[in-house]
């Protein structure tokens, strides 16, 4: 059959074993299957016919003859378009064939994560939702081909969901147009592949040292050789297993979920008639009047407490907003346990209502960490036990639940010793079995680390956690009153940064602006030259004359003055000199120019010449904003400061946890949910726990050791007949000890070669 694709046209012919191996370097291959079950996603769908094309010559390849195809072409790389599926419909047809030992030794490469992976190095977000990384969209962006979709056969049925009518019929009985749709499929697949390994190859030849996190070329490269583009092994490692765990789901107990929704109604109940009692009815026409003039009141009750509002001038009522008055006013206080309860039902128990949820994945977020949504959002789920106790394993089994400790910290000292080439004393006390959330708070109150009470230490582990990503104080405060309910003062935020640095001082380093750039990127974007300066203002105090090219660029020290007159009422040199009236005039109107630029809401403080912190850090998020790469040599593009700091660290955690999910899952285990740095797995209630434990803590630890080889890594473990989020203890169904307490600090220093991975 000959297949004509853009202006090129090519033969495709039936696949026969006789015929062995006729392909010699990569090819791509596609396969179409029976119609997929809307209402089970995860089930995979029969084979009916699969394609296989090299650049030259392409082959249908019929299911009898599927195994035999890929065990003629056992060494050599496949390419697929989202491999996942297609692999999953091979293992189905041929679990004997074992083809995930191709994605063991990387020889599948898959073009649509390909494509999120370029997407993220050059446009810095992962082209994830509905049609960002079809085929179709591939070969337009790729080719600059069209790739219909919408194609019908003879008797009016569309050809991509009908390939079920052929099951078990030899091409020659299939209907041509069938055959021409997938034939064009595997094609455009092959020539997406070239395309964009061009593409990466030009990319990655002119990045350098303006990229933060890069090392060197021959670093580069190396990274490159062991994950390939862009960590492109290890996305699709994680991706398959996603799959898998989607396929698993998670069984709920249904019975204790409807006890808990009865309780959590009652209470719900209770807040609301202490709001009602306030004037206060959610959901009611007028309620929002109600409330503002409820504000209103306990403003003038608290003149002492902070009353953010919000663009439009309206009392902010968002926990974050509010959390100064918890405590203080019952009325916050009903209000905020009434919409806590309310998320509990609405985004959680009202999903939990069937025996079993299947949760589904996407892989790659920008930092390189992955999310769930779906039937549940899965790692997202509340900690507190109430919701969680409601996730069961399946029948005679148990849930042993094991995350790494502290990882991040880990892969922060990792990225400054390796990338920045820095002594990291973290790294050091990481090794050396410290409890770093107590070291911390050892310093700050001069106590000895054993002394360290929990509360202490808990606000030490928001620093800790918060600061790495760039946090300010007032970010710091409303993170650790958010996520570990800590309130600092600010002195006391003050206080516990300062002895962080003093503590880890590589740290000053790693957080840094990386010199001027900001400035300079700012008069860039804003056109601060000295020419213009001079045009507007008559002064021709910044000009250059022995070297006037240099007035129409953009001028660093113009960007800094800048920036602190969008923060400053009366913005001063460091001299202590006020800014004259013309360059303070000559700033805003250049603001003015780029309004447009800005969100919305600061709008109106443009026009009016108010500057404010929120308007200075509003411009600095957008303009300063480059590329960053992860110890692995991913590299994500416009990148803000906060993420550029947050992405070297959490990417690479992200990266060794999805290295121990395909090895996890390549050893057997049934894994059921995956949150970050925590692995939920199913084993049988009458094996050996503690054993099964320690094998996968030893399975985590080996594969994070891949990306983190410097840098001591401990994981911690339970097992439970119920999901309980706690690593403390484990317990039966009356809430009774069960099992074991987890080993609290074992050393670990295991170097695992690379050929683990790929055996």
């Amino acid at each position: 059959m000959n297949i004509k694709f853009g202006n090129t046209s090519y033969d495709f012919v039936p696949w026969r074993p006789e015929l062995g191996r006729v392909f010699s370097g990569p090819f791509a291959f596609d396969s179409e299957t029976s119609l997929i079950d809307n209402a089970r996603p995860w089930i995979t769908p029969a084979y009916v016919l699969g394609a296989a094309f090299d650049g030259q010559q392409g082959y249908f390849i019929r299911r009898e003859h599927l195994a035999a195809f890929f065990q003629a072409h056992q060494d050599v790389p496949v390419v697929m378009h989202n491999a996942p599926f297609d692999l999953a419909v091979i293992n189905t047809l041929s679990p004997g064939l074992d083809i995930y030992s191709w994605v063991d030794h990387n020889l599948v490469h898959d073009t649509q994560l390909l494509h999120r992976l370029y997407m993220l190095a050059t446009e810095g977000h992962t082209a994830f939702g509905r049609g960002q990384s079809t085929l179709e969209r591939c070969a337009a962006c790729y080719l600059g081909l069209e790739l219909p979709k919408d194609i019908k056969d003879n008797d009016g049925n569309d050809v991509r969901m009908s390939y079920g009518r052929w099951l078990s019929r030899p091409p020659n009985q299939i209907e041509p147009v069938y055959l021409e749709y997938l034939a064009k499929d595997v094609v455009a697949t092959y020539g997406v592949i070239e395309e964009q390994n061009r593409r990466f190859h030009e990319l990655f030849r002119r990045v350098g040292a303006d990229i933060y996190g890069y090392v060197s070329r021959e670093w580069l490269n190396d990274q490159v050789a062991r994950w390939g583009w862009q960590t492109h092994h290890l996305q699709l490692k994680a991706a398959i297993v996603l799959d898998q765990v989607t396929a698993n789901g998670l069984a709920i107990d249904v019975d204790r979920r409807d006890e808990l929704s009865v309780g959590l109604q009652e209470m719900r109940e209770e807040h609301l008639n202490l709001l009602h009692e306030h004037g206060y009815i959610p959901g009611q026409t007028g309620c929002n009047k109600a409330l503002q003039e409820i504000m209103r009141r306990l403003e003038r009750r608290n003149p002492q407490m902070p009353f953010p509002r919000t663009a439009s001038g309206q009392y902010a009522t968002s926990e974050e907003a509010l959390q100064d008055l918890q405590g203080v006013e019952p009325f916050v206080d009903a209000m905020l346990a009434y919409k806590a309860v309310t998320k509990l039902e609405n985004a959680f128990l009202a999903k939990m209502g069937q025996r079993r949820v299947h949760p589904s994945f996407d892989v790659l977020k920008t930092t390189g960490r992955t999310s769930s949504f779906g039937e549940i959002n899965a790692q997202n789920l509340p900690r507190d036990d109430r919701i969680r106790a409601c996730f069961i394993p399946s029948p005679g089994h148990v849930f042993i639940a094991a995350d790494y400790s502290t990882l991040e910290l880990a892969t922060l000292s990792q990225a400054v010793v390796s990338q920045f080439g820095q002594r990291s004393l973290m790294a050091e006390q990481i090794n050396a079995g410290k409890d770093l959330h107590r070291l911390v708070a050892a310093r700050v109150t001069g106590k000895d680390e054993a002394d360290v009470t929990r509360d202490e230490r808990q606000k030490a582990k928001a620093i800790n956690f918060g600061k790495p990503g760039g946090m300010g104080n007032r970010g710091l405060q409303q993170y650790a009153k958010g996520s570990y309910d800590v309130e600092f003062s600010d002195d006391e935020v003050q206080e516990l940064t300062d002895k962080w640095f003093l503590e880890f001082p590589e740290m000053e380093n790693y957080l840094s602006r990386e010199g001027d750039t900001l400035a300079f990127d700012v008069a860039a974007w804003c056109g601060l030259t000295p020419t213009a300066y001079a045009e507007h203002t008559g002064s021709t105090s910044w000009l250059n004359p022995m070297d006037p090219t240099r007035n129409d660029q953009p001028h660093a020290i113009l960007g800094a003055m800048f920036l602190r007159t969008l923060r400053d009422e009366d913005p001063h040199t460091r001299q202590g000199e006020p800014y004259d009236e013309a360059m303070v005039d000559f700033f805003w109107a250049r603001l003015g120019e780029h309004m447009g630029d800005l969100p919305s809401k600061l709008h109106a403080a443009v026009r009016d010449r108010k500057p404010s912190r929120s308007l200075q850090l509003a411009v600095m998020r957008l303009v300063d904003r480059r590329g960053v790469f992860t110890a692995t040599g991913r590299l994500r593009a416009n990148a803000s400061y906060c993420a550029r700091h947050n992405t070297p660290f959490q990417g690479l955690a992200a990266d060794g946890a999805k290295l121990a999910l395909w090895l996890l899952w390549r050893s057997g285990y049934r894994i059921v949910n995956f949150i970050h740095d925590e692995v939920l797995v199913e084993v049988p209630a009458d094996s050996d726990l503690r054993m099964q434990a320690e094998a996968i803590r030893a399975t985590m630890i080996d594969a994070m050791k891949l990306v983190v080889p410097d840098v001591r890594i401990d994981v911690e473990y339970a097992a439970s007949p119920r999901w309980y989020k706690s690593a403390e203890a484990v317990f039966d169904e009356e809430d009774q000890l069960l099992l074991w307490e987890p080993p609290k600090q074992v050393a670990v220093d295991v170097h695992v070669p690379l050929a683990t991975v790929s055996a």
